[in-house]
This record gives C-alpha cells, structure tokens and sequence, in this order.
C-alpha cells in the first residue's frame, strides 16, 4: 500500500512539475470521483426475487418510482391470471384420454375436399 501512495504522488508531481495540470484540476478531478463514487453507493439494490408483488411493494415502500409499482403490480396480476388459466388447463387435460376419441372416430372419412 505504501509502495503504490509513493508512486501516485511521484507521478502527480512530475504532472504537475511538466505543467500538464494544476493543482486545481488535480483537485476538481478527486472531487469529481468522490462524488460519483458516493452516488454509486447511495443507489438502492435491487432485491433478487421472483415474485412481482414483492417487488412491487419494495417500489411502493421506497416511494421514488410509483409508476414502475404500478406496472409491476399489473404485470403480476396477469400472470397470476395466467397460472390460473394453465392450472385449469391442465385439470382439463388429466381426464383426456386419446384412446376414446380414436375409437369414437372409427368408421368415419375424414378426408378434407375444400370444393
């Protein structure tokens, strides 16, 4: 760590001796970097999950993007609608039984002549 304080402020010093810079660029450049990094970790994390209602209910608690809580809100509303409609699809399906319909059809032509 020492080494690398050493070789920073030799070469700022030959910088500034060249006169490439000044002490005020120097200056505003850590100001600068200060404040980006400081906002870099003032932002919020996003939190990892799954479900849309909890997400939405981060948004609503954070208070910073109402419009973004409602999308996800409505987003989660229609895949609830969704789940529902494939569960329901799929109780539907359990009594299908294709060996049925393939003796009900015995016996019947089914060849499409559209004229």
């Amino acid at each position: 760590m020492v080494e690398y304080v050493v070789i920073l402020a030799a070469l700022t010093a030959a910088l500034l001796l060249a006169g490439n810079g000044s002490v005020e660029a120097l200056r505003q450049a850590v100001v600068d970097k200060q404040r980006g990094h400081s906002y870099a970790l003032s932002l919020s994390e996003l939190p990892e999950t799954d479900d849309l209602g909890q997400l939405a209910e981060y948004y609503n608690t954070l208070g910073k993007y109402p419009e973004l809580a409602t999308q996800l809100e409505s987003g989660n509303q229609k895949l609830d609608e969704l789940a529902d409609r494939l569960e329901q699809t799929n109780q539907l399906l359990d009594n299908f039984d294709p060996e049925a319909i393939a003796e009900a059809a015995t016996g019947y032509d089914f060849k499409f002549n559209p004229f």
